[in-house]
């Protein structure tokens, strides 16, 4: 058959009066239709499929009709929908799970749309140094046989959480097999909970539209041997990784509870921080390290632990500077309230808090009673025995270090000179040296100049 433009467009030829130099045959209609304007051609085809009585493409199957036709049923309202939420961190933990079954069943296990007729997607997930690959939001047939012994399901999974989306996964079964879709879904549960890329590693908890796990690098320098505190502060410290790492199953048989809190306390520049740093790096590996930032901390504590009795194994939590954001009651906000009730969550958990203040006057006497924080201890300012070890410990691979008197320079500092302190005057005397070698002269020098103190002068500017 061949058309031409003027049984077309007849009405348009008669009003201008037909000019035959504009009329030419369409020999062929499929590239008379790719030239159309891309909004006409598929107005165009619908109209001539509706002339036609004839619908020539494909539809897309929906998630339901995949879902449907898999379990053999007309729709899915003749299925049981058994759901689970997935927490900030389950929304990559289920994802790898269903993953690693897809591929186990792959020669089997049909994959179907994530949403409506939408394809399946999936992403990648970096964690430290390794990329994750799992599904973001796909339908997932498992005949009889694979998961479930005598019927199929079909695994849904929306690990994305935004205004528009709710993360979830879900099974879908006849009704006669709901309560095994809750046991496939617990066995989910439990190999995501296995293969979570968190445990064993230092991370950083944060507050971004939820709880977020960062993995971080913990600083390699610090070490019992150069942080010079009371000895008293590594053995409480030791008393709570022993009681969630290796006495936990004697202690909680008796009730006693194995969870422990140790509050370091201590003005600035002391060493708070440091020894949280030299303890994290002892028990990473066998621990999974959880540092909380102040805004998680006050907003999601009880998330951070939640995560933490998940992860199986000891946990470390840090909570640094913790009077930032938890002080009296009086004072209001959210964050005591937060303090005070993550801190009470599963007193048999294997955690050990680490947590520290520059003054704890500051913080109300509810967070700080035993049951929470077991044990207060002091980091004060060095006398002039741990100032010489101190300074000892940051000279002894400098040049010039092995002969520097060390108790002379540490008899001239004043009082209230903290760790941070000596450092910079060590700092400070290497870069005033033209080689860089150091000796007691330019450490007393520098002593003496004051200027390694960052204080605001006194006075005012006009």
């Amino acid at each position: 058959m061949t058309l031409t433009h003027d049984e077309l467009t007849d009405a348009t030829a008669g009003s201008t009066g037909g000019d035959d130099a504009r009329t030419r045959p369409i020999t062929d209609v499929t590239a008379w239709l790719d030239g159309l304007e891309p909004g006409v051609r598929p107005a165009l085809r619908a109209l001539g499929e509706l002339l036609a009585g004839v619908v020539e493409r494909d539809t897309a199957e929906s998630a339901d009709k995949f879902t449907a036709r898999c379990l053999s049923v007309p729709d899915v309202g003749h299925l049981i929908d058994e759901g689970r939420q997935l927490n900030p961190v389950s929304r990559l933990t289920m994802p790898l799970a269903l993953a690693e079954w897809i591929d186990a069943h792959a020669d089997v296990c049909e994959i179907g749309p994530g949403e409506y007729t939408s394809p399946p997607k999936w992403t990648q997930t970096e964690i430290g140094d390794r990329q994750y690959r799992h599904p973001l939001c796909l339908r997932a047939y498992f005949p009889a046989g694979t998961l479930l012994g005598d019927t199929g399901c079909v695994i849904h999974i929306e690990a994305r959480e935004t205004v528009m989306y709710t993360a979830e996964v879900s099974a879908y079964v006849t009704p006669d097999h709901q309560a095994s879709a809750r046991a496939v879904l617990d066995r989910l549960v439990e190999r995501a909970n296995e293969l979570n890329p968190y445990r064993g590693r230092a991370v950083r908890a944060s507050l971004a539209h939820g709880l977020k796990f960062t993995v971080i690098d913990l600083p390699s320098a610090a070490t019992r041997g150069n942080i010079i505190v009371p000895d008293e502060v590594w053995g409480e410290i030791d008393l709570g990784i022993v009681a969630v790492r290796d006495r936990h199953h004697v202690l909680n048989a008796h009730g006693l509870g194995a969870r422990r809190g140790v509050l370091l306390c201590g003005p600035p520049g002391t060493g708070k921080s440091a020894v949280s740093s030299v303890i994290a790096r002892e028990v990473l590996g066998e621990f999974t390290v959880i540092y909380v930032e102040a805004k998680a901390g006050a907003e999601l504590l009880t998330a951070v632990v939640e995560e933490a009795q998940r992860l199986g194994g000891p946990v470390l939590i840090v909570l640094e500077d913790v009077d930032l954001w938890c002080g009296q009651r009086e004072a209001g906000g959210s964050g005591l309230s937060e303090l005070l009730y993550a801190m009470d969550i599963k007193a048999d958990a294997r955690i050990l808090t680490l947590a520290s203040t520059n003054d704890a006057e500051a913080l109300d006497k509810a967070a700080i009673r035993t049951g929470r924080f077991d044990s207060i201890v002091e980091v004060g300012y060095p006398n002039h025995v741990d100032a010489a070890r101190i300074l000892a410990a940051l000279i002894r691979d400098i040049d010039g270090g092995q002969g520097v008197d060390t108790a002379a320079v540490a008899a001239a500092l004043p009082e209230r000179t903290g760790g941070s302190d000596i450092r910079e005057i060590v700092r400070r005397a290497v870069l005033a040296s033209d080689d860089g070698t150091i000796s007691t002269a330019t450490l007393l020098a520098e002593v003496g100049s004051g200027r390694y103190k960052a204080e605001v002068p006194a006075g005012m500017y006009l």
